[in-house]
């Protein structure tokens, strides 16, 4: 590859992980701006794009889609150019992403967090000698602010909501004019609505339990987009909850509802595979699901991510 295009595919890489670097890890956006310089450089042959490029789609990021297999490849093929930057290059980045390989782990490397500490204090030196070198001032990279929207007011179906919300549910369900407001806002489209009465009808909350109508609802909100929707259609379905029990649709269900970023459909494949429930077990794959669960705020993943470290742990001992 000429030089112009190695260089190109650093400067590239740089921007687009200057912007993911910019954000708070707690309020990053899902617009992903950051992944279009990333994969510029990815298609220039950036091991270090490669990489992010490999682990966030096994790993995901917000509502991006995952693709463990593919990005299983991407990262095989990306390990041993991130030894060769880290060790001739003395790069930084490249060995502070070698570390991921064994702390996730990845590409079928195991778990050692001595070496990842290892591999960190090697990254923090380079990264020292790096800033000794450079005698001009360090110029701090702009912030990308969020403008915050302030509601002034709530809609008409918020107040709906937060008005049977306030009422005590004394299983007199006398709510039926606001109820019936809210059933034709979600005839009329409305996701938020269908996906609100299907939790209702669910749990008997608000109105009577009524399976039946909790589906109609839920699938009304699945076909307006609704993911929450799908992944609960998708665990009644594999359960038999809601009707006869389907596995391979009710499996298909949860899996869009993961590759949408959905935490919940994340951390259920996660406990499928390490139950061995419905399909093959696979601790390398729950472990995967689990780490993506908790990446995006499900705090009951790491209990099995702890466990899962745990059990490896014993079994290297034995």
């Amino acid at each position: 590859m000429g030089k112009d295009k190695v260089r190109l595919g650093e400067e590239l890489f740089q921007k687009g992980y200057q912007m993911l670097e910019s954000e708070d890890k707690d309020a990053l956006t899902t617009s992903g701006d950051f992944l279009s310089p990333i994969s510029k450089a990815a298609k220039y042959k950036n091991p270090k794009a490669m990489f992010l490029i490999g682990y966030i789609l096994c790993i995901g990021y917000k509502d991006l889609p995952m693709n463990i297999s593919r990005g299983e490849r991407i990262l095989k093929k990306t390990y041993s150019l991130l030894v060769n930057l880290s060790t001739e290059k003395r790069d930084y980045q490249a060995a502070k992403f070698l570390s991921e390989y064994y702390r996730v782990p990845l590409a079928g490397h195991v778990k050692d967090d001595d070496k990842v500490k290892k591999i960190l204090a090697l990254s923090d030196s380079y990264r020292e000698a790096e800033l000794s070198l450079d005698d001009q001032a360090l110029e701090e990279s702009s912030v990308n602010e969020t403008k915050n929207i302030e509601q002034t007011g709530t809609s008409a179906f918020d107040q709906l909501v937060l008005a049977i919300e306030s009422l005590n549910d004394d299983g007199s369900y006398d709510n039926k004019e606001r109820l019936d407001s809210i059933k034709s806002s979600a005839e009329k489209g409305n996701m938020r609505a269908a996906v609100f009465l299907g939790d209702a009808y669910k749990e008997g909350k608000y109105v009577p339990k009524d399976a039946d109508t909790s589906r109609l609802y839920y699938e009304k909100a699945e076909e307006l987009g609704s993911i929450k929707a799908k992944f609960i259609l998708g665990q009644e379905t594999l359960t038999g909850n809601f009707a006869n029990q389907d596995i391979i649709h009710g499996l298909n269900r949860i899996y869009q509802a993961a590759k949408a970023g959905y935490p919940e459909a994340l951390f259920s494949l996660g406990e499928i595979y390490y139950e061995g429930r419905f399909l093959t077990k696979d601790i390398s794959k729950a472990y995967l699901y689990f780490q993506s669960a908790f990446s995006r705020g499900l705090k009951d993943a790491k209990i099995f991510i702890e466990r899962i470290d745990s059990e490896k742990q014993n079994s290297e001992i034995k």
